[in-house]
Order: C-alpha cells, then sequence, then structure tokens
C-alpha cells in the first residue's frame, strides 16, 4: 500500500503565514536597503562636488592679492558706489559677490625657470622703466597669452608692490580700467629688452619697491541662492485671507476653529493653540524668523507641540 505525500490543511495555512512574514519583512528590508543605498549616493555625490568645489576655491585665493578683496551687494548694478573692502563688510546677508586679484603663480612657476621673478633692481630702474632681474617678459607674454585663450599679454598686466599701501579703492573697483599709476595695481607693458616692465603712465611720484606681483586675473564668487535677509514673514498668521495655516504646504490648510485639528488665537499676540485630538497644544510664532516655540507647561500636549514643529 502506497503513502500518499502531502501537506495537511495545518501544515499549508503554516506554510503560507511564514511565507507573508518572509515577505512582510523582506520587501521592508530591500525597501530600507534600497533607500540607504539612494541617500548614501547622493551624500557622496554632494560630498564630491562640493569637496570639488572647495579645492577649486581654495587654491584660487592662496594666490589672491590680500589687500584687493571686496565684497558686492547682488541688488546693487552700480560698480562706482558697490564695493567694500572685506574688513568693512555689512554681513548683513545682500552682499553675497566675493572678488579679489589674484597674481600670476603659473608664470611665475615656469617649468624650468619663472618666467618673471618677482624682483625689481630699483637703483638701476626708472620712472618709466623697471628692471626686473631674472624675468623674461617674452616668456610671460606667451604664457599669459596661452592661459587667456589669447585675449591678454603682458601688456594687459599690472604689478602690484609689496609693502607698498594699498586699500580697497586702490585696484581699479571704480568699474574703470586701470590706466594711471593712481591705484594699487601699476599697469606695464615691455620693451625690447627682456627684463624690462615698461611704466605705462610715469612713476615718479609713487612708492616703489623691491618685491612686487605680477597679475593680470581677477575671481569672483557669486551666491545663487536667496539671501536670508531678503525673506519676509508673515507678521501674523491670522493675515493668512483664508483663515488657513499652512494652506501652502497642506492641501487645504488647518482651518480655524477649536475643533480637532483647527487652530485659534489665543488672545495674546502671535500665541496660538491647536487641537490634537481634544488636547490643546499651545505655540508662539516668531515672525521676525518664522519659527515656532512650545509654549505649554501640560507634559502631554508639549510632547505634541514638539512632534508638531520638529
Amino acid at each position: 500500500m502506497k503513502r500518499r505525500n502531502a501537506f495537511t490543511m495545518i501544515e499549508l495555512v503554516f506554510v503560507i503565514v511564514v511565507i507573508g512574514i518572509l515577505a512582510k519583512f523582506g520587501v521592508e528590508f530591500l525597501i530600507k536597503a534600497y533607500d540607504g543605498y539612494i541617500f548614501s549616493t547622493v551624500q557622496n555625490k554632494l560630498q564630491t562636488q562640493t569637496e570639488t568645489a572647495l579645492e577649486q576655491i581654495t587654491n584660487r585665493l592662496q594666490y589672491r592679492i590680500k589687500s584687493s578683496i571686496i565684497v558686492r551687494d547682488n541688488d546693487n548694478n552700480n560698480p562706482t558706489t558697490n564695493y567694500r573692502s572685506l574688513s568693512n563688510a555689512l554681513n548683513n546677508g545682500k552682499e553675497t559677490i566675493l572678488e579679489w586679484v589674484g597674481y600670476d603663480i603659473d608664470g611665475l612657476r615656469g617649468t624650468q625657470t619663472p618666467t618673471w621673478s618677482g624682483f625689481i633692481d630699483l637703483a638701476s630702474s626708472s620712472a618709466a622703466i623697471l628692471q626686473s632681474l631674472g624675468t623674461n617678459t617674452t616668456d610671460a607674454n606667451t604664457t599669459i597669452t596661452n592661459l587667456s585663450g589669447g585675449i591678454a599679454g603682458i601688456a594687459n598686466s599690472a604689478l602690484f608692490f609689496i609693502g607698498g599701501n594699498s586699500d580697497a579703492n586702490g585696484f581699479g573697483w571704480d568699474g574703470t580700467p586701470i590706466a594711471d599709476n593712481s591705484h594699487s595695481l601699476h599697469p606695464i607693458g615691455v620693451d625690447a629688452q627682456v627684463s624690462h616692465l615698461v611704466a605705462t603712465s610715469n612713476l615718479t611720484g609713487t612708492d616703489a619697491y623691491e618685491y612686487y606681483q605680477l597679475a593680470w586675473t581677477a575671481y569672483a564668487l557669486v551666491w545663487s541662492g536667496t539671501p536670508t535677509s531678503n525673506i519676509t514673514y508673515a507678521t501674523s498668521l491670522d493675515d493668512n485671507v483664508s483663515n488657513n495655516l499652512f494652506s501652502t504646504v497642506i492641501s487645504g490648510g488647518i482651518t480655524a476653529g477649536t475643533n480637532n485639528t483647527q487652530w485659534n488665537r489665543n488672545g495674546t499676540l502671535n500665541q496660538y493653540v491647536v487641537n490634537v485630538n481634544n488636547v490643546n497644544v499651545t505655540f508662539t510664532y516668531t515672525p521676525s524668523v518664522g519659527s515656532f516655540t512650545c509654549t505649554v507647561d501640560n507634559t502631554t500636549a508639549g510632547q505634541i507641540c514638539k512632534r508638531l514643529i520638529n
């Protein structure tokens, strides 16, 4: 007599229950794993982009002429008046542009010898011609031309005397090209002598120093977001003409009243009560920053309030 192998009803139900449990927790595990993967991928991408941007900014700022750093108001289109030195920044959230002049580190770090030395022989120089020993203006011109895509050369450069008096007004930030030596940057040209830097306007009366930096590039960082100082919050939650709280965030908003999920003014300026399952939760609204603060002493209401605002 053959015995037939088969599941009993109890065994079948048990198997179905086990499969259901595994499916439920298995799917949840896969969802959490996928969410973790997405979060990790996005975080790593943002971290890489941030590190790259910071590295580029650091490299540019490393070779800045320190006294040339200024800030601008992104809302002010007048270049003549729209600049302040970094030390005099208003810190009002509107000065979202940072600018500075960088010196030519590429020409100073030649593959064999630098194209300019940074030294001037004052004894052999005049008010019109500065003799820079160890400088090859022909090579410097080639380097600048190549790096600028052919739109600039040594004749478009200027030098900055290290040790000279300078301020935020001395770098041509008034919106006009530097055409004379009244600024901290002195426009230069070259003559037939490779070591000669020719002042395009006479340096008579200008303090000259033995050490200089060659500059031909300006940089700017512009914040593209919205300055927090420009955000205007409602002076009162009752100002909402529809009388609905958070109607721009939640469909229909939270209606005014005393019933469940409704809110109303508490009789005190910017203090409100919201009903959560028959528990009155009191909170204070601060219009200057658009934030909410729990103001209740009741333990249950306090816990609910914290969950609502956090």
